[in-house]
């Protein structure tokens, strides 16, 4: 029930955070309001298709909601960078699913494609973080 717990307060503080009501969560997936309820109070856990969905209402990745080892969340959160636009969210989704070594791979891919237009994209401290 701890772990379930962790999930519920997660969930509550990215809603709160983005002044969602709990109606307004439940129609951004597609659920009812007392499943949202359910969620923020522990008595029901979300399956992996609400998590996917509640990290695509919040803008996040489905670990900020379930990551154990992030245990001051609403700091972590709050000092994300979220992307605003669509197309770079979906983008950055995409990349978070990807190995280590794909990820360079398409760093040096994104390097190359801007490399005449934008040459200081990517600098080369970047790649340390």
């Amino acid at each position: 029930m701890a772990e379930l717990k962790r999930y519920s307060k997660r969930i509550k503080t990215m809603r709160l955070s983005r002044g969602m009501t709990q109606a307004e969560l439940a129609r951004a997936i597609n659920q009812s309001q007392s499943s949202i309820t359910m969620y923020e109070t522990g008595r029901r856990e979300p399956n992996s298709e609400t998590f996917e969905a509640l990290a695509d209402a919040f803008n996040v990745p489905i670990s900020s909601l379930i990551d154990k080892d992030v245990v001051n969340y609403a700091d972590a959160i709050n000092q994300a960078e979220i992307p605003k636009n669509d197309d770079i969210r979906l983008l950055v989704r995409g990349l978070n699913k990807l190995s280590p070594e794909q990820v360079a791979q398409a760093k040096n891919v994104f390097r190359a494609m801007f490399a005449i237009t934008n040459p200081d994209l990517f600098e080369e401290g970047d790649d340390e973080q």
